[in-house]
């Protein structure tokens, strides 16, 4: 939510203007239908495949400063044809271009190339050191914090991941909801396990006692522990569903449940969804509390406790740590993280139990 004056070239208007062909097969009956075919028919990135979205666009485009959107989309296709991520792609070479911004790291470290702002021959040229594992691509292949570790000089302070996973191009500068969602999320910086971007700003979930008023305000400082929590249950029931985020989030826990009895033939509630996603958001806490997260790994990174410059989330910081405490109390947490034993004998995960407090 910062302000970038190149934006517009790599926006969907521009995408739909320029390389976009078709929209290729959605899944049956789909109202939303998110996949783009697009074709660049001459030049070094001439190509025909997947679009890219808008986690690609973010993390190629406005966040290293590159307004050339061929030169994303082709990005787009080697990432999907090599195997990895765009989101932790995008970012790690824009943190390696802070880096070369800063002196941290020089063309011999790079092997001869310019990592300037905005070079999209740089940006594809330090993509393939990084899927072929080649030179500077061996660090910068193993993620922002360990390639901040190994670098350092300082590098880790504008590292932007939670618990090694980078983060995605939601800010809870701009969201405050989305800061006790990225500190806590089992994977790091996520916003699929609790996408608190369909609510934060908008409406609440009553189903989940969140009221409207808690969530109008995208930085209000109350409210959001407990946002967060609702909808990462939410979250997590829609997934232990097998059935799309984009179709469901939007919708809530009412139209989930009754779209379950429908599918099942058993009667579910929306607090059955809610007890549900809870589970198995507690279950998979307790799994990492087991391999040592803890209350010091829900956390955010400095840049985004840093107030953006410009834009229309200029000034804004979340109040992360109140948030946690609001969040941890809602969760029923002890202070070091853990479910608490009343928790776990609630949502029926007494065998748990043993394993967290031998």
């Amino acid at each position: 939510m910062g302000g970038w004056d190149g934006y517009m070239a790599i926006s969907g208007p521009a995408m739909t203007q320029t390389i976009l062909r078709k929209h290729p097969p959605a899944c049956y009956a789909c109202p939303i239908q998110c996949g783009r075919f697009v074709e660049i028919e001459e030049g070094p990135y001439k190509m025909k495949g997947s679009g890219p979205e808008y986690e690609t666009l973010g993390a190629f485009g406005s966040n290293c400063l590159n307004d050339n959107l061929a030169s994303i989309a082709f990005a787009n296709e080697i990432c999907n044809e090599q195997g990895v991520d765009v989101i932790s792609t995008g970012s790690m070479i824009s943190w390696a271009m802070e880096c070369y911004d800063k002196g941290i790291i020089t063309k011999e470290d790079t092997d001869g190339l310019e990592l300037t702002w905005g070079d999209h021959e740089a940006i594809l040229a330090l993509l393939d050191k990084i899927v072929k594992q080649e030179g500077i691509g061996v660090v910068l292949g193993q993620g922002v914090r360990k390639a901040a570790a190994i670098i350092g000089k300082g590098s880790e302070a504008f590292g932007v991941h939670v618990k090694g996973l980078e983060a995605p191009m939601h800010d809870p500068r701009a969201f405050f909801g989305f800061g006790p969602t990225y500190a806590t999320s089992p994977r790091g910086a996520c916003h699929c396990h609790g996408y608190v971007g369909g609510w934060d700003g908008r409406r609440g979930m009553p189903e989940a006692g969140v009221p409207v008023e808690c969530a109008q305000d995208p930085h209000g400082l109350s409210g959001k522990g407990k946002l967060a929590k609702a909808v990462q249950d939410y979250c997590t029931a829609i997934h232990s569903s097998i059935i799309c985020l984009f179709t469901t989030y939007a919708l809530g826990p009412t139209e989930l449940a009754r779209a379950l009895s429908a599918a099942t033939g058993f009667e579910y509630t929306a607090q059955d969804v809610l007890k549900i996603g809870e589970r198995v958001f507690n279950l998979q806490r307790a799994f990492n509390n087991r391999f040592g997260i803890s209350r010091a790994d829900d956390n955010l990174p400095p840049r985004l406790m840093t107030p953006i410059v410009g834009g229309p989330a200029e000034g804004f910081v979340p109040n992360l740590e109140e948030q946690l405490e609001e969040y941890y109390e809602a969760r029923d947490w002890e202070a070091d993280g853990r479910p608490s034993k009343a928790k776990l004998q609630e949502l029926g995960l007494d065998f748990v139990i043993g394993e967290l407090y031998a």
